[in-house]
């Protein structure tokens, strides 16, 4: 199955910086209709004029997705400029790298309300346009960005794995809940992305293992992921070698999987030690 976007209309949220804005791009030069949202009003709307500048139709609905106001109305705002709404990319997340025993009930709470409650419930709202899309003959989707974490439990990173863990299993019970209203639900897992602001995407920074965010794998890896994910129909793509290698690790050989997370901790308490 192939996809086209040309003319349709695609909410995309976390537009203003990372994998949604370059998604965002991409989906432009592929002539979709755009409408944009985040919460950074002053970068949705640069990124709005950029892609007009390119001829581009796109138009900017800031917002907090965790308001429920908000969300009912980025979908009607979207409806009533555009007269429908044919995909929706849940790329919107914050992520906070420490470990459970220094973490806070509020910490918890706030990663799962953006990364798992926001995104789900703006999907409730958008499904019914997107069945009226599926009924006038196009195939409409989701496109859920979770990240590797939602596949295994990572050592200081307990309220994100948490977070996308739920994102994960939701997606697969509406793949098969939405094929009854023509809608293909799809899910893309990314590895640690590099972030355009570490310190605004990150709700704390102490984490006890090593992880390498300036050699992350970039956001334009995993935005040209999502795009070719909605055309193409995937139904599931790890992006990026260290993703695919947990993805493929953990059905074929768990045991190993574990001892490389733990030999992360081992290593990191090691070399702790050995600054004292």
């Amino acid at each position: 199955m192939r996809r086209d976007v040309r003319g349709r209309v695609v909410l995309v949220t976390g537009a203003s910086r990372g994998i949604g804005r370059r998604a965002a791009v991409r989906l432009a030069k592929l002539g979709a209709v755009l409408a944009l949202t985040a919460r950074s009003a002053g970068d949705l709307a640069a990124l709005v004029s950029e892609l007009k500048a390119l001829g581009a139709h796109a138009e900017a609905f800031p917002g907090d997705l965790t308001v429920p106001a908000d969300r009912e109305r980025i979908v009607a705002e979207t409806v009533a400029k555009f007269g429908r709404l044919d995909a929706l990319i849940n790329c919107a997340g914050v992520c906070s790298f420490g470990e459970f025993s220094t973490s806070s009930e509020e910490i918890v709470r706030k990663v799962l309300e953006v990364n798992f409650f926001a995104p789900v419930e703006l999907t409730r709202v958008a499904a019914p346009h997107l069945t009226r899309s599926y009924e006038g003959g196009w195939c409409p989707a989701v496109v859920n960005v979770a990240s590797i974490c939602g596949r295994w439990g990572i050592p200081s990173m307990s309220e994100h794995c948490a977070s996308k863990h739920a994102f994960v299993a939701i997606t697969e019970a509406l793949r098969g809940e939405f094929q009854r209203f023509g809608i293909d639900v799809l899910l893309v897992l990314p590895g640690l992305v590099r972030s355009d602001d570490l310190n605004r995407h990150l709700l704390r920074n102490d984490g006890k293992i090593h992880l390498n965010f300036e050699g992350a794998q970039p956001s334009d890896e995993v935005a040209d992921a999502v795009v070719r994910s909605l055309l193409k129909n995937r139904t599931e793509k790890a992006v990026g070698f260290a993703s695919w290698w947990v993805w493929f690790g953990k059905r074929f050989f768990p045991r190993v999987v574990r001892f490389f997370m733990q030999r992360k901790v081992w290593k990191y308490a090691k070399r702790e030690k050995t600054k004292r």
